[in-house]
């Protein structure tokens, strides 16, 4: 592979993103081509630029007038062997950006009751004697109004501990999916982009998809279910590994690497990014203590020939 391959892996994949590669590149007629073919393949793709388009272009209002080329970029531009690493800096400075153009979930809060930050676990009692564990940067909204017991679990993942109760059925909502409880421990996991997960340590749950109109999926104790991408599957999980991360462990059984880092990410503070050939695609298994995801990081770099690279406190980079 030469470098150019290298560097064109980096392929953007949200606006913020195209917005640097295409400031940086602004006659390359391919990649305006394929940006347009990538902006007009949904609609929410075209609200997303048009709202950084509009963000950037107020910025622009108050920055002081200098050369917009940063440095990085002018070693981009005249060192062609370091262009991988340049890669990925820039692809890092655009998921920072849109995250101090949108701020820390701003709109998520205003629909929470309880919401949790980098690192931080929660224990919620609820007033039926039910008991939800949150994992950092979770959010959830409960509603046990008029005798209902229904928790909206808006982002991340949390653990449920269930009383019982016939009369008043325990419903969790994550994207498209409805869990009802038959006495129950059990753990949600809402991924985002219809990306859910769902597992039961005790007793037995109903998983109805509002996407779909097959029948409910009856889940027993060991047993788990996956929405990815439209489509439900089920499968065996061991019951003491259902949300191990309430205990500061995780566990991989032949993940991919980005998979492993996306959740160690929520235990450190700023962005983690995984880049190289191929590199967030590698299965890996391994217990990594989550009170040091940095170390345990490093141990997923180590086995991988990879390297960790703290640009910044807030900004981490997993890179071969």
């Amino acid at each position: 592979m030469n470098v150019q391959d290298e560097v064109e892996e980096f392929q953007p994949s949200n606006a913020a993103e195209w917005f640097l590669v295409l400031r940086d590149d602004p006659d390359d007629v391919g990649l305006r081509a394929r940006f347009e073919v990538w902006v007009k393949e949904k609609p929410e793709r075209q609200r997303e630029w048009a709202q950084i388009a509009h963000t950037m272009s107020v910025l622009r209002r108050v920055e002081p007038t200098q050369d917009t080329a940063s440095p990085v970029v002018l070693k981009y531009r005249a060192t062609v062997v370091r262009r991988r690493l340049v890669a990925s800096l820039s692809l890092a400075a655009a998921a920072v950006v849109a995250g101090v153009i949108w701020g820390p979930d701003a709109l998520l809060r205003l629909q929470a009751d309880h919401v949790t930050g980098w690192a931080e676990t929660r224990t919620i009692a609820l007033a039926d004697g039910s008991q939800i564990i949150m994992a950092p940067e979770s959010a959830i909204d409960t509603d046990d109004t008029k005798g209902q017991r229904e928790v909206r679990l808006l982002k991340g993942e949390a653990l449920f501990t269930v009383m019982h109760d016939p009369a008043h059925p325990f419903r969790v909502i994550a994207g498209h999916l409805t869990i009802t409880d038959v006495g129950t421990v059990f753990d949600v996991k809402a991924g985002g982009g219809g990306t859910e997960a769902v597992a039961v340590r005790e007793g037995r749950v109903s998983i109805v998809n509002a996407g779909s109109h097959d029948a409910p999926v009856l889940l027993d104790a060991g047993q788990a279910f996956q929405m990815k991408a439209g489509k439900g599957m089920t499968g065996a999980v061991a019951p003491q590994e259902v949300s191990l991360w309430a205990q500061g462990f995780y566990v991989a059984h032949s993940q991919p690497v980005s998979e492993v880092v996306g959740t160690l990410s929520h235990y450190m503070r700023g962005t983690v990014l995984v880049r190289g050939h191929g590199l967030g695609a590698e299965k890996v298994s391994g217990l990594y203590k989550l009170s040091d995801a940095r170390s345990a990081l490093q141990t997923l770099a180590d086995g991988q020939n990879a390297r960790v690279w703290n640009v910044t406190p807030w900004l981490t980079i997993l890179n071969r």
